[in-house]
């Protein structure tokens, strides 16, 4: 699994020390972990946090390796972040659903009032392969909007790799004019944003592995935190942990 792309910043999707706890999270978090990470230093712990797509978070639990450059990370993570159906399949000791945010679709130039709209748009989308974001997305469309694969096929959709890093780029160099993101994602960029009132929120878990040191499981604990949901709420998540 590589996250390298050229021409985007993907370093700072990897960072802390790999001799701590090994956490693997869905990359619309990434904003938040400096916080997170900080905090966590405070606690007397040691980490290595990585912010990737979903879908290559799954594949990291289920034990293959990250590159990023001519870097390969064989860490294998002991938490991970995911939607809860990419849990499927996966061991885990201990779980909860902690946090949850909306999809919107951001701007540049004339307003985006209705997710229909971005069939006429020069937009970036995340691939619902890899992306909880993109799957949600592809179901919304096909529900409000009609065939999503004609959507996808058309010239003037990007279909991106690695959402976070890539569609913000895209839009500040102008290739694209629209994007598809969370809102709490479009609130940091002070994107303006159009978010689809369907009542769909994207759910994020916190998963303990099987194999899991008992430093790692003493985070966990941690992260349930009324400190810990203070940063997500900062940010514009949504808490939904029962404490």
């Amino acid at each position: 699994m590589d996250i390298t792309l050229p021409g985007f910043n993907v370093l700072v999707d990897v960072k802390g020390d790999t001799s701590g706890v090994a956490l693997s999270l869905a990359g619309n978090q990434w904003f938040v972990v400096d916080e997170l990470v900080h905090y966590l230093n405070s606690l007397g712990f040691t980490v290595y946090v990585e912010t990737i797509p979903p879908g290559l978070v799954r594949e990291r639990a289920l034990g293959k390796a990250l590159r990023v450059g001519a870097l390969t990370v064989n860490l294998r993570p002991e938490i991970v972040s995911l939607p809860p159906q990419m849990l499927a399949g996966i061991p885990t000791v201990d779980t909860f659903e902690y946090a949850e945010s909306e999809v919107a679709v951001a701007y540049q130039g004339k307003p985006v009032e209705d997710l229909c709209d971005i069939r006429n748009r020069r937009v970036a989308i995340p691939n619902p392969v890899t992306e909880g974001i993109g799957a949600l997305l592809r179901d919304m469309y096909s529900e409000a909007c009609g065939d999503y694969l004609e959507l996808i096929t058309k010239g003037s959709v990007y279909l991106t790799r690695i959402h976070h890093r890539e569609i913000p780029e895209l839009m500040r160099h102008g290739v694209v004019d629209a994007g598809v993101m969370w809102v709490t994602e479009a609130r940091y960029w002070g994107l303006p944003y159009f978010a689809p009132s369907t009542g769909r929120r994207g759910k994020l878990v916190f998963a303990l592995l099987p194999w899991a040191t008992d430093k790692a499981r003493q985070l966990f604990r941690q992260l349930r935190s009324q400190k810990v949901k203070e940063i997500y709420e900062k940010y514009g998540f949504k808490w939904i942990a029962q404490p």
